[in-house]
């Protein structure tokens, strides 16, 4: 079940309900205006619902912040110039490789105030760093930004991660004992050089698997159907027809997993 392109997920959903296909998501008319404000979502939804391998990718991950610095004064407080950031107010941050002032080295900070390209350091306690008895600053250091107490790591999920998976090492190996977790557009964990394993937001859909083709139209036509027909087992139908899809595609996934660890015995003693 290939498909060449997204008008053709659309004119599977629009023929389980009986309607005529259309031409292009674009076309004018209700059924094309309806495809289109509804398309993108669905996609998406539908990306996450499994671990499709046609969207698995696994990629390694930089940590957050990673801003070079350029100097930091010997006063109090410690006034960090970096390159241009986006770190705010409140924020954590931790100092890495400096030469000269290693008094800052793996330290943990609040930052105070900013600007563009300067950072305020104050402790976590919230009193300001006194940086005037600390060696004077030569060269290197990195701002990252801190994980805080739970984690030694964070790090930005790549830009094209629509549901991360797992967190891996830096050979891209899987074990149940890296622990992780998401915070908004960022991955804590504690593995050194991670990396990341994640269904991509892939809007190619030459690269659909037939399943995931099959579960993406069946919950189109819900979705329209829901708009345009009055039809209440119609509704009901492609609903159930819905459900039956997704729960196909998870069954196969599961069958098709290839678990690394043993699993638990069933019954003890």
């Amino acid at each position: 079940m290939a498909v060449a392109a997204n008008v053709d997920i659309a004119n599977m959903a629009l023929q389980r309900l009986g309607q005529p296909v259309i031409t292009s998501l674009t076309d004018t008319g209700r059924d094309a205006e309806i495809c289109n404000q509804l398309f993108e979502q669905n996609r998406n939804y539908c990306l996450m619902l499994a671990p499709w391998q046609c969207v698995t990718q696994r990629k390694a991950m930089t940590r957050a912040g990673n801003y070079a610095m350029s100097g930091a004064t010997q006063a109090e407080p410690v006034v960090v110039t970096c390159a241009t950031h986006t770190i705010a107010a409140n924020e954590l941050i931790t100092i890495e490789d400096v030469a000269g002032m290693t008094q800052l080295n793996n330290g943990t900070f609040r930052v105070y105030a900013v600007t563009s390209v300067t950072i305020t350091l104050y402790d976590t306690s919230g009193d300001a760093v006194d940086g005037s008895g600390y060696s004077a600053y030569t060269s290197g250091g990195v701002v990252y930004l801190s994980p805080g107490s739970n984690f030694s790591r964070v790090y930005d999920v790549p830009s094209d991660c629509l549901r991360p998976l797992n967190v891996v090492d830096a050979s891209f190996g899987l074990s149940a004992d890296y622990k992780w977790r998401q915070e908004r557009g960022r991955v804590f964990t504690d593995v050194d050089d991670a990396g990341l394993r994640y269904l991509r937001l892939e809007d190619d859909p030459t690269q659909y698997d037939e399943m995931l083709v099959e579960v993406m139209a069946a919950r189109l036509a819900w979705m329209i159907g829901m708009r345009i027909h009055s039809d209440k087992q119609l509704r009901a139908e492609t609903r159930a027809e819905m459900d039956r899809a997704i729960a196909r595609a998870k069954v196969v996934d599961a069958a098709a997993r290839y678990e690394s660890e043993a699993p638990e015995p069933l019954w003890t003693g």
